[in-house]
Formats: C-alpha cells, structure tokens, sequence
C-alpha cells in the first residue's frame, strides 16, 4: 500500500524518508520496535535512586555492603547474562526468523522484571534482575540487525539515533519513575517502578506479533536489491552465516576497533547511571528528590546527543566519511572534563552553572552510541551483522557491569567514592583514543563489504 504524500514528506523530514519504501507495515513495525526498545531498557536504572530503599526493604545496611550487593553484584549478573544470550540471539538469528525471537526476548526480559516487585528478600530480588538481563542481551543484536535491513547507508546513523534515543528515554524515564516513586513512597515506591516498567512492553510485542512483519535480510543493500525476496530468506547462502564470516568479523580491524573501545568507554557509564544519584545525595548532601533531578537534567543531556548526535553523524559521514570516527572519539575524549568536573563540584551542586554543566556532560558524551551503530551496520554484511551486534553488546556488558563493579571494589580499598568514581570516568581515555585506530581503517572495510556483496549477489544469479 502506497503512503499519502503527508506522510512521506514527514518521514523525510524526520530523515526517515526510507521507511516509506517498505510500505506502511514497516512504518508500524518501526514504531512498535521502538516501544519495546524503550521498555526493555527502561528497567535497567531502577535501582539507581533507590539504592538504600531497596537495601532497607531486604535489611541491608552498612554503606559498602549497599555499594557490592546493589551496585556491582547486581550489575555483573545481570549484564553477564545478558552478554551471554545476545551471543547466542546472533546464532539464533540465523536460523530463525527474527520476529519471534523478538517476541520470545521480550517475554523473557520482561516477566522477571515484573516480578522484581514482588521479591522477598535479596536472594529472590538478585536472581530476578539477573534474569530480566535476557531481554536487554537477546533484543539489542535483534533491533539493530532489524533496522539495518530498513535502511540504508544513508539513513543508518539518523534512524540508529532514533532507536538509541528510545533505548536513552527509556534508561532516563525509568530513573524518573523510580526516584519519583521511591521519594513519595519509600517503603513500596520502588517496587511500583519494576510493575510499571515492564507492563507496557507485553501490549506494543502483541501489536508486533500480531500486525508486523520483519524486512527482507540485506533488502537495503544496492548489491543485493535485484535479487527476489527468497534469494534472501534465512536459509539463504547470502545472509546465511558461516565459520568464515565469523573468522571475517575479528580479521575486520573496524570491528577490532569497536571492540577495544567498548570494555573501557562502557566503564564510566556503568559508574554514571548507577551511582551518581547515590553520589548526590550523600556525599553532596542533596535532598532525593532533588538528586534524582539533576540526574534527569543529565539524561535530558544524553537524549539530546544521542538523537542528534546521529543526525550530525550522518551529515559528517555524507560529507567526509573520516568525519565520523573523528567526531566520536574527539566527543569522548571532550566528555572527560565536564563529567569529572560533576564530581567535583560540592559548592555550586543545585545551582543553574550545575544543572547547565549536567546537561552539557549528557550531550558531550552520548553522541557517539548512535553512530558506533551505525558503523557496525555499515562495514559487516546483512548475515554477519547480528553476531557483531551481539559480540559488540558482550563488550557493552562487560563494561557496563565491570563498571560499578570496579567501583564498589576499588571503594573497599579507597575510602573516597570521588577517588574511585574519577579512576572509573578516565576509562574513557583509551575509549577515545581506539577511535583513532578505527579512522585509519573503517573506509578499507567498509568498501571490502560491498565488494563481497557484489560477488555475491552476482554468484547467485549465475547459478539461479
């Protein structure tokens, strides 16, 4: 079915102009990808602002035992399962459809993560997060390998922004929900964040299980756009991956690239999203709720880079493609300063020069997560493309539950929290500087993909 010309000048606008292509099916199935994505990762900062409550609810209270059980024990499992099944989710996505691998994410992720509010003691409450790393390891390698196949290069850096924006919206809301609810109610409040988080996921899967379908694999490669829909199918020696795809991804030096600013650049964020509330409000000496706001005013900062910080990716990439890994690891390495100087800052907390200095630090150092992803998708082919996401998500997790982990280990041998947190944000400086590695190289790998896909596709015509 066509789209009214309204609706396609709007999707240009929006610099989803691409979708329209694929017909108002695909435009639904955006949407509800979208959705999902922003609940399933809106779970993942519950705990940030209530980490005391939560402790108080389970009996837990000397200051270190808060830091290991809620912020670093928590953290490793979660997001170790979590790297474990998105490994897998790429096996998986190459034998079987990707729409109910989506739905089945979701139902795992999230039905542990509504029961989280109903745990007990500490024991339940950790084998339940654990659990919920699921939906956050299965659904990452299966959305963006769904969006690669809606877009081309063109368009992959901007509509990436939208979906890391959704998954940052859901990150910064759920902390809203949770420091809101916990202040008003700080017996109960924060079991209400984990029931209403996850509710909502279950109705945008139904609305994609029922009414969506997943797009053709490689659709929006020009290699293989002449090529019928079944010459594409999942059992398709085009997107079917093999050993030696798996050995081409780890001789990519793109992908190594990728990989070594992974486990260092996720170390900060680890420490940013689950103690700089805590941070705050007790060695600040802030109220919650006013911890809990500048934290949002921070988040309101890395929603901004991160949905603009695709758009002017994808202006640089179309302008200079050594443009963009210049961008990111510059970004990086520029959001050191500002995001140090938050620890920094105990006498001029809560004033506008602080709230403006968060949001500056939110928007400095998210504009690279969109175009990382963009990169991956750009310089792996359509049946590689998942793996990568899933190996890329691996390094994600690790650094993300290495993170808080390394802080609440480096807190029992550094009695100042400031020492450890500033040891943790300075992980970011081989982050940025492995971007300079990724410069000398993405260009030769990008054009070595679309070379293989031309083969390819040429030695499937041969023998069709």
């Amino acid at each position: 079915m066509s789209q009214p010309t309204s609706e396609k000048s709007l999707l240009r606008y929006f610099g989803l102009g691409e979708l329209a292509s694929h017909g108002g099916n695909a435009i639904l199935a955006f949407w509800m990808i979208m959705g999902m994505a922003f609940f399933l990762f809106a779970d993942q900062n519950l705990i940030a602002p209530n980490l005391r409550n939560i402790a108080g609810s389970f009996g837990i209270t000397d200051q270190k035992e808060i830091d290991w059980k809620l912020g670093g024990l928590i953290p490793i499992c979660f997001f170790v399962l979590g790297g474990l099944v998105s490994v897998y989710m790429g096996y998986l996505t190459q034998r079987f459809p990707r729409k109910p691998l989506v739905i089945g994410t979701v139902l795992l992720g999230e039905i542990p993560c509504l029961l989280s509010g109903f745990a007990r003691n500490y024991e339940e409450f950790l084998i339940l997060r654990t659990l919920t790393g699921f939906g956050l390891g299965g659904s990452f390698p299966l959305l963006f390998s769904l969006v690669g196949d809606y877009f081309s290069d063109k368009s992959r850096s901007t509509a990436a922004g939208y979906l890391s924006l959704a998954i940052g919206l859901g990150v910064g809301v759920g902390q809203l929900v949770g420091g809101t609810l916990g202040t008003e109610d700080p017996i109960n409040g924060w079991r209400q964040s984990f029931i209403y988080m996850a509710t909502p996921s279950f109705l945008f899967m139904l609305v994609y299980g029922l009414f969506c379908k997943e797009p053709v694999r490689g659709g929006s490669e020009k290699e293989l756009a002449s090529l019928s829909p079944d010459s594409l199918d999942v059992n398709s020696e085009a997107v079917r991956l093999t050993w030696k795809d798996i050995k081409n991804i780890f001789q990519s030096k793109t992908n190594v690239g990728i990989f070594m600013q992974g486990i260092p650049g996720c170390v900060p964020w680890g420490v940013f999203f689950v103690f700089l509330n805590d941070y705050y409000e007790f060695s600040y000496g802030l109220p919650k709720d006013q911890a809990s706001a500048l934290v949002i005013f921070a988040a309101l900062g890395i929603f901004a880079g991160t949905f603009f910080g695709g758009v002017i990716g994808q202006k640089l990439y179309d302008t200079n493609k050594k443009f963009l890994p210049i961008f990111c690891g510059s970004s990086i390495l520029l959001g050191i300063i500002p995001t140090l100087y938050l620890l920094y800052a105990k006498n001029i907390a809560g004033s506008p020069l602080f709230i403006f200095i968060n949001i500056l630090a939110g928007i400095i150092i998210s504009v690279t997560g969109p175009n990382v992803r963009a990169l991956i998708i750009n310089v792996n082919p359509p049946k590689s493309r998942s793996s990568m996401f899933a190996l890329y998500n691996l390094t994600d997790n690790l650094g993300n539950g290495l993170g808080p982990a390394m802080a609440a280990l480096i807190l029992t041998v550094l009695p100042d929290r400031t020492q450890a947190f500033t040891i943790a944000i300075l992980f970011w400086i081989p982050c940025g500087l492995a971007w300079f590695y990724i410069l000398k190289n993405f260009k030769h790998d990008e054009q070595k993909m679309h070379e293989e896909l031309a083969a390819e596709a040429g030695r499937i015509k041969r023998t069709a």
